[in-house]
């Protein structure tokens, strides 16, 4: 890297981050990825003291495989966040999956995830499923793509205990899963991306989770991106006392290996 490149990693590393990890499962990039083993890691810190004290550390991963028509990848990350000597940030998260393209533009998926969130009152979360995708639409340029989605999983959910609160304990249930990606190539620097999550019960349609995942992605050099990103959640019905929708933002940055 070289010496502007290392100026601009520092310079990154020292902006402020939000409490909030994004956590996106889809690679933002608009071209095929190349044969074998790459990744991406994710690094966010940060602080504030005076009047508030606060502080945040983030560190994910995306690890990928892929040898045609297979792609295999894992996401991982950790948050945790102090106020004022009080934790408030304290949430995991694993989520692999294995995807096999059948046709031009079709292929089948089977996933499996893990997570807890101390302040949502997620003590663990664990999920496995499947479904078939589509590249709907590629522009002529490559640079615009759309992916849909279709499937279902079956999670199990266990709550912590709370004053007040009448709803802790184990929750079995299914649910749809409907998503849709857009990735745009803006130049040769700049990437959006954007994907959209559905999740309803099967057992009633009024039970359903959505989310939002978006960014921008700049690169800085061939390895070392800033990104810029939104993740909106929405839970229809929460656990008793958590809030039905978060809003994350975040800046960081990303490096490609």
């Amino acid at each position: 890297m070289g010496c502007c490149g290392a100026r601009a990693a520092l310079l990154l590393l020292l902006l402020p981050a939000t409490a909030g990890a994004i956590v996106n499962m889809e690679d933002s990039r608009v071209q095929e990825p190349a044969d074998g083993f790459s990744g991406e890691l994710s690094l966010a810190v940060s602080g504030q003291s005076g009047n508030t004290d606060k502080s945040s550390v983030s560190a994910g991963s995306r690890l990928q495989w892929h040898h045609k028509p297979v792609t295999n990848f894992i996401v991982v990350n950790h948050e945790s966040g102090k106020t004022d000597g009080v934790r408030d940030t304290n949430r995991s998260f694993l989520h692999a999956r294995h995807i096999h393209e059948v046709a031009p533009r079709w292929a089948w998926e089977a996933f499996g995830q893990a997570e807890e969130n101390e302040f949502t009152r997620l003590s663990f979360r664990g999920l496995m499923g499947g479904g078939v995708r589509r590249e709907a639409f590629r522009s002529d340029d490559g640079r615009l793509v759309l992916t849909a989605g279709v499937g279902a999983f079956y999670s199990r959910e266990e709550l912590e205990p709370r004053t007040g609160a009448t709803d802790a304990g184990v929750d079995t249930l299914v649910r749809g899963n409907f998503y849709f990606i857009i990735r745009y190539q803006l130049n040769e620097m700049v990437r959006l991306a954007s994907t959209t999550y559905y999740q309803p019960a099967t057992s009633d349609h009024r039970d359903y989770r959505a989310l939002e995942q978006a960014s921008l992605s700049v690169n800085l050099t061939r390895r070392l991106d800033l990104k810029i990103a939104l993740d909106v959640a929405h839970d229809n019905r929460p656990p008793q006392f958590v809030e039905k929708t978060d809003t994350t933002y975040r800046t960081g940055i990303e490096y490609r290996f």
